[in-house]
């Protein structure tokens, strides 16, 4: 019993020896705007802000954790989420609206050339969604893995890219729930972000 007791202490040592903690997120902003008939109709915007923290298990294998928020104003979309499924007014534009997520994931690095990594980022994730003037908040819960590519500009910062999305997500308002399955890699699902390694 000792023995292996002392053999589970040597590895879980070995293993906290080789990790290192990162952190970093990504912070997002896009503006626009609409016309009917040559007038200007309505400006939208929103923005995120991601901040997440990571330990490298292995060279192959990090886990991490990200904490969003987001606000939109006269815009549809928050987190990947359709606004106007969890709006009361479903016939306007959603005016304003908050978000807030917490997304634990699993990283997994499959090929590195050069100062390039290529990754797959795989997890769960629960959101918080509440369109101003709304007496109720919907919950959103997601299951995805989102691949990725990182460089490193030194042996600490690197900046990282995730193109696509594969996923599930379920949005519960009181009496509406929505399910939706989907994939994609196109230029409209990229985000950006930076990370320090310590």
């Amino acid at each position: 019993m000792k023995k292996l007791i002392l053999a589970a202490f040597v590895a879980v040592a070995s293993l906290t020896a080789s990790a290192q903690i990162w952190v970093g997120g990504e912070v997002g902003f896009n503006t626009s705007k609409s016309k009917i008939n040559g007038a200007e109709w309505k400006k939208g915007s929103n923005f995120i802000v991601a901040p997440e923290v990571g330990y490298k298990l292995t060279d192959k294998l990090d886990v991490a954790v990200l904490v969003g928020y987001a606000h939109a104003e006269n815009t549809a979309e928050i987190f990947n989420y359709d606004l106007t499924d969890v709006s009361d007014d479903l016939i306007n534009a959603v005016d304003v609206a908050n978000g807030f997520k917490l997304n634990p994931y699993l990283r997994y690095t499959f090929a590195k050339a050069g100062n390039f990594s290529f990754f797959a980022d795989g997890g769960f994730s629960y959101a918080l969604l509440h369109v101003c003037g709304d007496s109720k908040s919907a919950n959103a819960w997601e299951i995805a893995i989102r691949p990725g590519i990182s460089y490193a500009l030194s042996d600490k910062v690197s900046l990282v890219a995730h193109v696509g999305y594969a996923g599930w997500q379920f949005v519960k308002k009181d009496d509406f729930k929505k399910n939706a399955f989907g994939a994609n890699v196109d230029g409209n699902n990229i985000s950006l972000g930076c990370y320090v390694n310590f």
